[in-house]
């Protein structure tokens, strides 16, 4: 055992001088953005990208230079300092430009771009911003775009000359960003819908379908909406395929209005008055006698007048008999 835990020991002191080494050893972090010079172009005009490029590290980075790219509707991009290389001192910014022209395919696509990505010979700490794109858009060019809407059970599903189309779905085209509104259609029996005049580039195409359908658009189908692309040529083919199912129509459901709910006390109106109490001297053998319709303090007040009137009427009596015996 304790030959086991020497030599683990002695391997794990010799593995500490080579992470110290690795430690030791850190990479340039490069950075790269672009812009062009204008914001619209003429086909065939020269345009002019300028390039930032910055080293967000504390290690100086060897000849920054371009390793690979893509464009389209350009010619004749330079790439100057780029191609060559340059050093980049830790924390410093530079600044240089590419040249080009676009061409016919950026006329009739509304754009063209271009795409590429720099390094260091010595390495790099992160990679993700080493890439950069810039759009360089052809303006004043227009041709139609149509497509179908047609009846699908998934977002995958393929159209065909014979697969039945949905009718009355209405298609609205906005710039790609939604903040313009072009035109909008009415999907015929086919499911067929045309515009007949879009800027060339990307444009936005939403959905609304009839009752009873939902459109599978977007990228996994769950989308009213998907980008679609006018390009300037003689080919009047549709080029939007968008699928839709049929799915239950839902009533709209109404809530009924709140209505007073029963109370559980009886009305005040409908409640029986309270029989009264039988008068104390009231007695067992005398039989029924007549309702009582006061307390006691009634039964009291009532023998009071009742009194007075006897005596009253007692002493108009008297009167009249003694008037009488007088004469």
């Amino acid at each position: 055992m304790r030959t086991l835990a020497a030599a683990l020991v002695g391997a794990f002191v010799a593995v500490l001088p080579a992470t110290a080494a690795l430690a030791a050893d850190p990479k340039p972090d490069i950075a790269v953005t672009s812009a062009a010079d204008k914001a619209n172009y003429a086909e065939g005009e020269t345009f002019t990208v300028t390039v930032t490029v910055q080293n967000k590290s504390s290690v100086d980075a060897k000849r920054v230079h371009y390793t690979g790219g893509d464009s389209e509707g350009v010619d004749g991009v330079v790439y100057g300092e780029l191609s060559t290389g340059f050093d980049l001192a830790a924390g410093a910014t530079k600044t240089v430009q590419l040249t080009g022209k676009t061409n016919r395919l950026a006329s009739q696509s509304g754009y063209g771009f271009v795409a590429f990505s720099l390094a260091a010979d010595n390495g790099e700490a992160n990679d993700a911003d080493n890439i950069t794109s810039v759009r360089l858009p052809v303006a004043g060019v227009f041709d139609d775009l149509g497509g179908y809407v047609f009846q699908g059970e998934s977002y995958g599903a393929e159209w065909t000359p014979g697969t039945p189309g949905v009718p009355g779905v209405k298609v609205v085209a906005t710039s790609a960003d939604g903040k313009t509104k072009y035109a909008e259609a009415i999907t015929d029996a086919k499911g067929l819908f045309r515009f007949a005049r879009l800027p060339a580039g990307d444009v936005l195409l939403t959905f609304t379908a009839p009752a009873g359908w939902k459109v599978l658009a977007g990228e996994n189908g769950e989308d009213d909406h998907t980008l679609a692309q006018v390009r300037a040529d003689d080919s009047d083919e549709p080029r939007v395929f968008v699928p839709a199912k049929k799915v239950p129509v839902t009533s709209p459901s109404v809530t009924p209005s709140a209505s007073p709910s029963p109370s559980l006390s009886p009305s005040p109106s409908l409640s029986p008055a309270p029989a009264p109490a039988p008068s104390a001297s009231a007695s067992a053998s005398a039989g029924p006698g007549l309702p009582v319709t006061g307390d006691n303090t009634m039964l009291l007040a009532g023998a009071a007048a009742v009194a007075v009137a006897v005596g009253i009427a007692l002493v108009l009596f008297a009167r009249r008999r003694r008037v009488h015996l007088r004469a």
